[in-house]
């Protein structure tokens, strides 16, 4: 029973850390997304694009490196 206990907090560790990674590639991928619009001159409302997109990116970066965190306190 020991071994189970010890398993789910590593276990909850790696979906967190995962989900950090998930959202830092969301994040660039936001980014890419928005260079790659301002390429198109014909779009009316770039400012918007460009103000969502940063928004979007920042916030998700954030989230990210707060989410694979590694100085996290063990608990011994």
């Amino acid at each position: 029973m020991e071994a189970v206990d010890e398993l789910e907090p590593k276990i909850e560790n790696t979906w967190i850390e995962n989900l950090g990674k998930y959202l830092l590639d969301i994040s660039k991928y936001v980014t890419t997304g928005v260079v790659i619009a301002s390429l198109f001159k014909d779009m009316d409302d770039s400012s918007t694009i460009y103000i969502v997109g940063t928004v979007v990116a920042v916030s998700t970066l954030i989230v990210g490196l707060v989410l694979t965190n590694k100085k996290r306190k063990r608990e011994d």
